[in-house]
């Protein structure tokens, strides 16, 4: 890189009781650079962009910006300085407008008041920057998630940063959003704005960062120039070692038609779904979020009421009017928000895993402590669900182990027909080839798998058929020899006949 790095790390170390979270880390971006940083959960790179942010204290090291030593105790210094992050979990105020989102702890006063003319009329001109066409006086409520993380773009702006750390940036956007996005970062870029992208979509670093660097048990294990590498080295210096079939796809016989839809409708969200799906295939669904693919699954397994349809298990009619009654009928489903609607994160790993099969280890009232443990044992050690203990809480453990934990439970129930709904947001590389293992291995014992993700490359290498879904109907169907990004998001997009 041309000139002296804008900010620059040396022999940082930090350690917490029994971890070391990082050692004798190097690191440093140039204005105008995309650097990516990639590393499975628990790699070190959280526990660095908060040293950079004032969040935490480093043990060791030191900390450059523009060429002088500094020495952060808080969040604020970091900001006026001019390093400001966009985290992973958004801290929009739904209540309040865009303008006051974007200046949020930072407005423009005037005689001691808050400068209305000058906040609403610099508030536009952020807006401008980010090709955003909403009145700044809208309620943040209002917006979409995607809206949401180009305001928290905004607000680094505002504050004239010269470094911004996106953790993250697209886990909730679509395609579209996030070609917006990259569109937004290098228009930063040209301004000499230095990006650090925290990401565990390899395509996106491929495509966006100008450099990669890759940490891996709290050390700095490589760093590169991202036109000079390719995933798999990225993925060998992640993990240690090689993923030779990342997908780790095996075609499995197909059986007979285990589940079919016809009809499925629910007043506003879908409208006439139909399809059916084998034993032994893996079924994706594709879609631009908010074309009803969560929806349609929800309805299916009885979470969210139908208005019209009907569905056959093994060729019988069934109702299915609530969870319970689908999973009497070997119907499993990974929800998309595995904190919120999957997992009980103030309970154990123990009685996460087992909460399905609850009362067969419940005599009288009272649970078999020792079946219930064997249960979970038998699961996590299944599954390679990383965890100290069977009695940690399973909000303490990383995305992927969540992940893991949520997916054992259903398989103790041997489902005939499990749903995954974006199996893989949010997890590592790793936990990722694990659980394209698992999908797999679940297709080869005959389970029929339902995928729903929003990574194409995912959804290409996992299915054995696609459905893609806009605005709450099926538009296409297509068979693996048919498999293509483009002709897929075609469909995704409401295109006939592509």
């Amino acid at each position: 890189m041309n000139g002296k790095p804008i900010l620059e790390v040396k022999g940082i170390s930090k350690s917490f009781p029994g971890v070391q979270a990082l050692k004798d880390v190097d690191l440093d971006i140039y204005p105008g650079e995309v650097h990516g940083v990639v590393g499975e959960n628990g790699a070190g790179k959280s526990t660095l962009m908060k040293i950079l942010t004032g969040v935490l204290k480093k043990d060791e090291g030191e900390y450059f910006f523009e060429g002088q030593k500094v020495s952060l105790s808080n969040i604020q210094q970091s900001i006026q300085m001019g390093v400001s992050c966009i985290y992973q979990e958004l801290s929009i105020v739904p209540l309040l407008d865009v303008a006051k989102n974007i200046y949020l702890g930072n407005f423009p006063c005037k005689n001691g008041f808050v400068d209305q003319k000058k906040l609403y009329g610099d508030a536009q001109q952020v807006l401008k920057q980010l090709d955003m066409d909403i009145s700044p006086k809208t309620l943040a409520n209002k917006l979409s998630v995607a809206q949401h993380q180009m305001l928290e773009i905004g607000r680094a702006i505002s504050r004239n940063s010269k470094v911004i750390i996106m953790d993250e940036p697209t886990s909730s956007l679509t395609s579209k959003e996030t070609e917006t996005l990259f569109t937004v970062i290098r228009k930063l870029k040209e301004k000499g704005v230095a990006i650090f992208y925290i990401s565990h979509k390899l395509e996106e670093i491929m495509e966006i960062t100008d450099r990669v660097t890759v940490f891996r048990d709290g050390r700095k294990i490589a760093s590169m120039q991202t036109s000079q590498t390719d995933m798999s080295t990225i993925v060998h210096h992640m993990i240690g070692r090689t993923i030779e079939n990342y997908y780790n796809k095996v075609q499995a016989k197909f059986g007979d038609i285990v589940l079919e839809a016809k009809g499925l409708t629910r007043a506003g969200y879908f409208e006439d779904v139909n399809f059916s799906i084998r034993s032994g295939e893996v079924l994706g669904f594709f879609g631009l979020v908010g074309a009803g693919r969560s929806e349609i699954m929800k309805g299916l397994f009885g979470v969210d009421p139908l208005d019209n349809g009907s569905v056959r298990i093994g060729g019988r009619p069934v109702k299915i009017h609530n969870p319970q009654m689908a999973i009497k009928h070997g119907i499993g489903h990974v929800p998309e928000d595995r904190k919120q609607e999957g997992l009980v994160q103030k309970m154990d790993v123990k009685s996460n895993v087992t909460l399905v099969k609850i009362s067969e280890i419940n005599h009288f009232g009272l649970i078999d402590q020792k079946a219930e443990l064997d249960f979970a044992q038998r699961f996590v050690d299944y599954l390679e669900i990383k965890t100290p203990s069977m009695k940690k809480l399973t909000g303490e453990l990383s995305g992927g182990n969540q992940q893991k934990v949520v997916i054992s439970r259903w398989l103790m129930m041997h489902p005939k027909v499990l749903i995954l709904d974006e199996p893989t947001r949010g997890v590592d590389v790793g936990s990722k080839s694990e659980i394209y293992r698992l999908i797999s291995d679940l297709a080869g014992q005959g389970v029929a798998v339902i995928v729903i993700s929003s990574e194409l490359p995912e959804i290409i290498g996992l299915s054995d058929r696609i459905i893609t879904v806009c605005n709450g109907k099926i538009s296409g169907e297509i068979t693996s020899d048919q498999f293509d990004s483009h002709t897929i998001m075609r469909y995704a997009l409401g295109g006939v006949g592509a």
